[in-house]
């Protein structure tokens, strides 16, 4: 028996795991499995290493130094016949690890493939939407911007007939007026206020919804590609991509010798799990 759990004992799943309960039998059945083959080989690390334990410090004669280097002779080759048994071990899973992995890849590529047209339709119908929707904000910016000078010719022209009354007032009635054409002035800079502010409102990204939580929209970002490398300055040659791209989106950097700077879209969707 060991004086502590053996290092292949069956594993104990940490909080929150999500393995089933059959993949945890399998890899119990694993441990158990590797722990009974290879019970000598572990006995035998437990006895190096308590032999690590009993050796002279420091190492004084000539006697300990030749049984020091017979022991470090003996666990090198344990632990080189510890590599091979793990290497016997672990190629049927890296046999079975490709497998699996063709058996994904091989369906996941195919539907990748198949989705490309279909991600191009959706894409092509975005863009419309996405160009009715930029004409309705065009349309209702320049209204916003109309409604902004008439409102403020009205504020102008009420604040000055406001002003000239208060002046010219003989009577109550007078008095009246003017604080009616005061009201009136500050209502249309309020209007103006209103609309500078609604023609000043950027257009939403277009967003198409379906029926059970997912959203489409297209991402718009600014990208580069190479012309000519010999041209690109040096400061940039030696910076990575992202910094490039940092410099480009971050800092509004346009036109850089050398590069192509343009904005790229892609269509993204977002699902629920």
């Amino acid at each position: 028996m060991y004086p502590f759990p053996s290092p292949l004992a069956r594993p104990t799943p940490g909080f929150g795991h999500n393995q089933s309960p059959e993949a945890i039998d399998r890899i119990a059945a694993l441990a158990d499995r590797l722990a009974e083959s290879h019970a000598g080989l572990v006995a035998r690390f437990l006895d190096l290493e308590l032999g690590c334990a009993r050796v002279p410090d420091p190492i004084e004669s000539d006697e300990d130094a030749g049984l020091v280097t017979d022991f470090i002779a003996q666990c090198q080759v344990h632990v080189r016949n510890a590599e091979v048994a793990h290497k016997q071990e672990k190629e049927f899973f890296l046999k079975a690890g490709r497998l699996v992995d063709a058996f994904f890849k091989r369906r996941c590529d195919k539907l990748a493939v198949a989705l490309v047209p279909v991600v191009a339709r959706l894409k092509a119908y975005g863009d419309q939407l996405a160009d009715a929707e930029r004409r309705r904000h065009e349309m209702a910016r320049r209204a916003g911007e109309v409604e902004v000078l008439r409102a403020t010719e009205q504020a102008v022209r009420h604040q000055a007939e406001a002003e000239r009354l208060a002046r010219e007032a003989t009577s109550d009635e007078d008095r009246r007026c003017a604080a009616e054409q005061l009201i009136l002035a500050e209502n249309a800079a309020e209007r103006a206020a209103a609309a500078r502010i609604q023609a000043a409102i950027p257009a939403e990204p277009t967003r198409i919804r379906g029926d059970y939580g997912a959203t489409a929209y297209v991402a718009r970002n600014w990208t580069f590609e190479i012309i000519d490398l010999s041209q690109v300055p040096p400061e940039y040659v030696t910076l990575n991509v992202g910094a490039v791209k940092h410099a480009i989106n971050r800092d509004g950097v346009r036109d850089i010798p050398g590069l192509r700077v343009f904005r790229a879209e892609s269509l993204r969707i977002r699902g629920t799990a």
